[in-house]
């Protein structure tokens, strides 16, 4: 059995009980053994909560903390840190999830109540946590944290960058890992989905020492899971059907998974696209080929024509695969009465696989003597270069992280902290089997055999791309009282920080050059430092009204200062209730890759309104396509900033009751966002375009004289427009006893009022709460329930009605009236995970199933698979998972 010290016993009450009240006066109950003066001291032990570096006797404060622990997210049946923080209901639209052939294929990221995980401030142990390289720094890698390091998780529902500086718009995640362990414990675990893939297994190890002078703790962790193939789920496997019954099959509109990236030539005579010639014989002979197919919506469907299809979802995988090792260790020693040292390390390491089909890329100047030409002259084409192979992505995730300290108390009871933090983080990325165009133009040249050895091999290359984001930290501080009030003491704390971020991120020369096909990306590296000074007081009025207050000023080297100020109120009139209210102002420094970062190329889905009205195609009725897209940065960008108001009431009056209700307004302006295709096309359709591209010089959007885009598109990021979200965070938990045992019951609810954004950029805003991927609510409720050695918990998950379909109504002719239709709901979406422990004398062991009663995914108005991030339980399907734990 292990033991903990006094606070984190008093952490783990108020999570049981549902008051940080009970769970002080039970650690002073507990030392009836003591002398007096011990007990009134534990009694009024101050304690930090995520949102203030003043520490308080109370875990509810003026704003709100959701606060998790590593038992629930275990009796919730959730795998990893990711997982388990992608399901919290302020997750509003869920995050990235690792997915293969993404550039980001191991990340995993949260985003509170949808504005992004840029707009989130990840913390491990109260430090700001290094962003990954692979994420431009801007974002933190979930999968990076060891799930069996984790403490408890404090989620703040509040800006906060009068108290941490850049990202905390939306609120703070505060990381908490265990220290002061003394026992030792082993977990080992196994999950299995009735479908195929996505296999689970996972290994910890928890030791620890502690006594009077000190403390050391060691954690290892190891967690898998396995890849999804498109393949092992029929609706992500390549299948085509005739939905319109006119004979014919359109590539886009009547397949999945299937692409005319195939053997596709451009047809001089009508601007079209037209099948290779001998596309029947691909089909009977090579593995991927589908046929002859209509041409649709494809390039806007201009010119109509036939497509030869490639069914790519017979290769590919959909989730990514990831087998991550990490360890932690930390430590504090008392070198006296007065002066406490402590450390801290962790290191991890995420290997990650993913698979794509067989390089699709342009087949430039295909010669007029080649069987697949029917033309009689040089044409471009659209190819899948099957005799390279399927691509693979191997990727590589390390991330060191150290941290050392000093921390005390002077004479007159004052607290002081300095400490220094170094993170360096390495991202690297190996591409096998992508097409060299210096290969094919050299097999031309010299008339080789595209499909003889020597002609693949002239043609088969491998991208690597190495990204590093090194990250500096030194801050120190001092908590003390100065002055009273008629409520109490007059609290200060007074800090400063500085830190220097390098990021570099370098791909392959031939990448690089542009003459690798079916890749894309580009180099980006820069440096900056960043100043900070910080001040917070709390000033209790009276013993029932304190009144806090924070600025903050950060000084960047690359873009110069920004000033961030908070007020917060707590009211108390009696010990049931509390009411609170706050507001603050925030900011979010551009990251170095969104500054600096070469132009990059995508192929980017988008939906092409304009040449739809021109072939009389209604606007519900236009489908989505692919278009080339040239990324370019933007070293002009300047700061996001916000506004966050909160108000709400905490009641705690009935026996082993609290309800907690906040109202919540968050406002981001000049928002740094991507003048995307679709945006460029919504401006173009409002007659927009010219204005647009006149004041972003270098965005730019061609059409040809048959009304088809041509050559590549041009988008970058800049400042503009706005972000909204409005709602309710409305909290609930009920503990009774029975004669057969005690139900802990917990409900929690993110209700959203407005999410509002822009329609394209530059724009009229729009709400977008009901959108497809945007519920207006997510829910969870758990029921723990403990009859001696055995507990059984229930948790329900869910997400409300979403459009399966939008489209953009231009019906008014006025551009400021611009507004997405959402149409088609789906029902709310639910999810039960199941989970039964017995605890003997020989260890704990634990059966579960996820997804209990299998749900499935959600689907458009077309019978589409749509939105991993939000429904990727269903994906997964029903899991059982068994595990064993040994604590000595």
């Amino acid at each position: 059995m292990y033991t903990n010290n006094k606070l984190a016993k008093s952490i783990r009450l108020a999570l049981m009980f549902g008051g940080a009240s009970l769970a002080m006066s039970g650690v002073a109950a507990a030392q009836d053994q003591q002398a007096n003066e011990d007990q009134a001291e534990q009694a009024q032990e101050r304690i930090q909560v995520t949102g203030s570096r003043i520490k308080r006797t109370d875990m509810e404060g003026a704003s709100p903390v959701e606060v998790i622990s590593a038992e629930d997210f275990e009796e919730q049946g959730r795998v990893s840190v990711a997982e388990a923080l992608q399901t919290i209901t302020s997750n509003s639209f869920g995050s990235f999830i690792p997915s293969s052939g993404s550039s980001a294929q191991s990340q995993a990221t949260v985003s509170l109540l949808g504005a992004g995980a840029d707009r989130t401030l990840i913390l491990i142990d109260g430090k700001r946590m290094a962003g990954s390289p692979s994420l431009g720094g801007s974002a933190v890698n979930l999968n990076s944290i060891p799930m069996a390091a984790i403490e408890r998780i404090e989620v703040l529902k509040d800006g906060a960058s009068a108290i941490y500086g850049s990202d905390a718009i939306a609120g703070v995640i505060n990381i908490i890992l265990k220290d002061d362990y003394e026992g030792a414990s082993v977990s080992l675990s196994i999950g299995r989905p009735e479908a195929d893939g996505a296999d689970t297994k996972q290994l910890s190890f928890t030791t620890g020492v502690s006594n009077s002078q000190g403390s050391i703790t060691f954690v290892y962790d190891h967690q898998e899971r396995g890849a999804i193939f498109d393949s092992q789920r029929s609706y992500t496997a390549a299948s085509m059907e005739d939905l319109n019954g006119d004979g014919v099959i359109s590539i886009y509109d009547e397949t999945v998974g299937i692409s005319f990236y195939g053997a596709t030539l451009e047809n001089p005579n009508t601007g079209g696209l037209a099948a290779s010639a001998i596309c029947d014989d691909l089909t009977a002979n090579v593995d991927g080929f589908v046929g002859v197919l209509d041409q649709g919506s494809a390039l806007g469907g201009i010119g109509g024509g036939t497509v030869c299809g490639f069914a790519y979802a017979n290769v590919s995988a959909n989730n990514a695969s990831t087998n991550r090792d990490a360890i932690m260790t930390s430590a504090n020693y008392y070198i006296n009465n007065d002066v406490e040292l402590y450390a801290r390390g962790m290191f991890s390491r995420n290997d990650s696989f993913g698979r794509y089909a067989p390089p699709a890329a342009p087949y430039p100047d295909i010669p007029a003597d080649s069987p697949h030409n029917p033309f009689g002259e040089p044409v471009d084409g659209y190819w899948r270069w099957t005799g390279i192979g399927a691509r693979d992505g191997e990727v590589s995730d390390y991330q060191q992280d150290y941290l050392i300290g000093l921390r005390g108390t002077l004479d007159n009871g004052a607290e002081w902290d300095v400490s220094y933090h170094k993170a360096i983080l390495d991202y690297r990325q190996v591409g096998r089997y992508y097409l060299s165009y210096a290969g094919l133009a050299y097999n031309n040249l010299y008339g080789i055999d595209l499909g003889s050895e020597q002609g693949i091999n002239n043609m088969r290359a491998t991208t690597y791309t190495e990204d590093q984001n090194e990250f500096d930290h030194v801050s120190g501080g001092i908590a003390f009282d100065a002055g009273e009030l008629p409520g109490g003491l007059i609290q200060h704390y007074v800090g400063a920080e500085y830190f220097q971020q390098d990021y570099d991120s370098k791909y392959d020369a031939q990448s690089e050059a542009g003459l690798i096909g079916g890749s894309a990306g580009n180099s980006a590296a820069g440096t900056r430092d960043t100043r900070a000074y910080f001040y917070e007081v709390a000033l209790p009025f009276t013993a029932e009204l304190t009144v806090s207050g924070a600025y903050r000023y950060d000084n960047y080297s690359d873009f110069g200062g920004k000033g961030t100020p908070s007020i917060k109120a707590e009211y108390r009139p009696h010990q049931d209730w509390l009411f609170r209210a706050s507001y603050s102002e925030g900011f979010r420094a551009p990251s170095l890759s969104e500054l600096l970062s070469e132009t990059s190329f995508s192929a980017t889905f988008a939906t092409d309104y304009v040449a739809c009205r021109d072939q009389g195609i209604a606007a519900s009725e236009c489908p989505s396509r692919q278009f080339d897209n040239l990324i370019e940065s933007n070293p002009n960008l300047g700061p996001e900033e916000s506004t966050y108001m909160n108000v709400g009431f905490v009641y705690s009056g009935i026996e082993n009751f609290t309800a907690r209700i906040d109202y919540f307004d968050l406002e981001v302006e000049n928002v740094i966002s991507s003048i995307t295709v679709q945006s460029l096309i919504n401006a173009e359709f409002g007659g927009l375009l010219d204005e647009l591209e006149a004041q972003y010089p270098g965005v730019n959007l061609d059409r040809g004289p048959s009304g088809k885009v041509v050559g590549d598109v041009i988008t970058r990021s800049a400042n503009g427009g706005i972000l909204t979200r409005q709602g309710l965070d409305v909290d609930f938990t009920y503990n009774f006893e029975t004669d057969f045992g005690r139900f802990n019951l917990k409900s929690i609810t993110t209700y959203l009022l407005e999410a509002g954004g822009d329609v394209y950029f530059g724009g009229p805003m729009q709400d977008f709460t009901g959108a497809p991927g945007t519920p207006d609510w997510r829910s969870q409720f758990v029921i723990n329930y403990n009859w001696g050695d055995f507990s059984a918990n229930w948790t329900t998950d869910a997400i409300a009605s979403t459009a399966e379909d939008s489209y953009l109504d231009t019906s008014s002719g006025d551009p400021d009236q611009f507004r997405y239709i959402f149409e088609n709901h789906n029902g709310t979406y639910v999810t039960h995970n199941l989970n039964l422990n017995l605890s003997t004398g020989y260890g704990r062991f634990t059966l579960g199933a996820r997804n209990l009663f299998d749900k499935g995914v959600i689907y458009d108005d077309e019978g589409f698979w749509v939105d991993d991030t939000l429904y990727n339980s269903g994906h997964i399907g029903r899991e059982f998972y068994f595990s064993y734990t040994l604590n000595f």
